[in-house]
């Protein structure tokens, strides 16, 4: 890391501000990070890791860490009156890792704190913030330390990554407009005899609404279900296991016997979101910035990609490398994903704890259809293993030409050879924490000439800003430093003849052409990097 750098504050140590910590570092930017618990969580709390996060973790250096300690789901299966309703497997996902990893949110808190520490970076416990004032300069930040002693803190950027009661949303006086779901929930980590294959999260659809099964820990189950909202406002007594045992013998799978519960609890779910992801010179990401139901498992992981968003963006600044207007893409960019995960889990939610009898019917015919379908089970995988996520709207991307594949988009894997004929995949070249830009030369016969109109659109930049790798179709003589024998790799760009990809440092594509244009890349990395100041 770069000494003599502005230290940007991260508020909260969860998964989200561990990831943003990590991330900063690993883009050269020290950090420094607060959490007001004494330790990290012990509890499971959130249970699964889908391919997009775990793309994020390869690229962090730490997914074979998090393999090795998760258990590998295949997918999702619904059941109603004892038969299967439909399955939703992800193993035909466009991802090196096909399947969603179940690792209790306490382990991942470890294992990311860890892979900080090797950085040289300590969370600092039982230190809470208690106030913000902001400059357009600086953010002025006043920080209670354990023993009461208070700090004031001048920082550069200061990231509330301090979950749902958001002590920087607070601070910032934001509204978090949304509300509360009408039921309750139940929760319960236990064993269960003669339990479904470990295989899929199971959901149980029935009259009185969801029973979800989700394996874990290598013979744990994390038990999920609605309850009455009769019983929302109620001084009701602590749940006993007796309890949870009723609501599955109703709803769950046949002859499930639980014990050895190590957490029981009842919850309840809201869904909100903050107007704006930034007020000056802070941010809020994860669940500071928008929270939704647990349905879909989709909430650590987009808080995850938000900090996976965020840092690069922030790194560059601080770095001195790309104007502060490169920042105002983390809104317009994470809005729209927080939005769509929102409706998705209000769906998700409706559908499956719905107690119209007419609504069941009409969902318990349609999801066997619907899931049957390829194209929709396929749509629906992308989606939950948020593969589907582009960036096409933003300002900060820039697409010349046609083809499926745009800017903004996710950037596709393949595999090519390099000079000594040795496997190269682009996934591994994209995990160096800069730039890259990819030169599909086609078959290669002017490739000489479509160079030299190029070298010279990025020649002023840093090498720690963007490499740069050209890329040859088939057996072809023109100078190359990878070969792309199948021609897949020009196919999954949509560039069998040629063109540019400029993938950016979280695996999506900032700059697409299928023409050689020097003027039109130059033109994009002035908007990107500081060039010429």
């Amino acid at each position: 890391m770069t000494a003599n750098l502005p230290v940007p504050l991260i508020v909260g140590a969860g998964p989200v501000g561990l990831t943003l910590a990590n991330e900063l570092a690993r883009h050269g930017v020290r950090c420094r990070i607060i959490d007001q618990a004494p330790e990290r969580s012990q509890t499971s709390k959130a249970l699964a890791i889908f391919p997009r996060t775990l793309e994020a973790f390869s690229a962090m250096g730490v997914a074979d860490r998090f393999l090795a300690a998760g258990e590998r789901i295949q997918g999702l299966a619904m059941h109603h009156g004892g038969e299967r309703l439909a399955a939703i497997d992800l193993d035909s996902v466009a991802s090196p890792f096909p399947f969603v990893l179940s690792l209790p949110q306490s382990e991942t808190e470890c294992l990311l704190s860890e892979r900080l520490a090797g950085a040289g970076i300590e969370v600092e416990r039982e230190v809470s913030l208690t106030s913000i004032e902001q400059t357009n300069d600086f953010v002025r930040a006043t920080l209670r330390h354990p023993d009461g002693r208070e700090e004031i803190v001048q920082t550069p950027w200061l990231l509330g990554c301090d979950g749902a009661h958001s002590t920087t949303r607070h601070a910032l006086g934001m509204e978090f407009a949304g509300s509360q779901y009408d039921e309750s929930f139940i929760l319960a980590d236990v064993r269960i005899e003669s339990a479904p294959d470990r295989r899929h999260v199971h959901l149980y659809l029935g009259p009185e609404g969801v029973f979800g099964l989700i394996p874990f820990g290598g013979d744990r189950w994390r038990i999920v279900a609605n309850i009455p909202p009769e019983s929302r406002n109620q001084n009701l007594p602590e749940l006993m296991l007796d309890d949870v045992q009723t609501v599955a013998d109703a709803r769950g799978p046949a002859g499930a016997r639980l014990s050895d519960p190590t957490w029981i609890s009842r919850f309840h779910i809201s869904h909100r979101i903050v107007p704006q992801f930034r007020k000056l010179r802070v941010f809020l990401l994860g669940d500071a910035a928008h929270i939704h139901s647990p349905a879909g498992g989709q909430g650590m992981n987009t808080g995850i990609q938000d900090a996976f968003n965020l840092a690069w963006k922030l790194a560059l600044v601080v770095r001195g490398l790309s104007p502060v207007q490169l920042l105002g893409s983390f809104h317009t960019e994470r809005v729209p994903v927080a939005r769509g995960v929102l409706n998705l889990t209000d769906r998700i939610t409706r559908m499956a704890t719905t107690r119209n009898s007419v609504a069941q019917s009409v969902r318990d015919f349609l999801l066997p259809v619907v899931s049957g379908i390829d194209l929709v089970g396929e749509k629906v995988a992308d989606r939950l293993a948020e593969l589907g996520v582009n960036y096409r709207q933003s300002p900060f991307v820039e697409n010349v030409g046609g083809g499926r594949l745009r800017a903004g988009d996710r950037a596709p894997d393949a595999e090519l050879r390099d000079a000594n004929g040795q496997a190269r995949r682009l996934f591994e070249i994209f995990r160096a924490p800069r730039h890259v830009l990819l030169l599909f030369l086609g078959a290669g016969f002017d490739a000489d000439e479509k160079m030299e109109l190029l070298c010279s659109a990025w020649r002023d930049l840093p090498p720690e800003a963007l490499e740069s790798h050209r890329i040859l179709r088939g057996e072809g003589d023109a100078q190359a430093d990878l070969r792309d024998l199948s021609g897949l790799a020009h196919s999954a760009y949509g560039l069998v003849e040629g063109g540019i990809v400029l993938v950016r440092p979280d695996g999506y594509l900032g700059y697409r052409s299928d023409e050689f244009e020097a003027a039109s890349l130059r033109a994009y990395l002035e908007r990107i990097f500081r060039l010429g100041q």
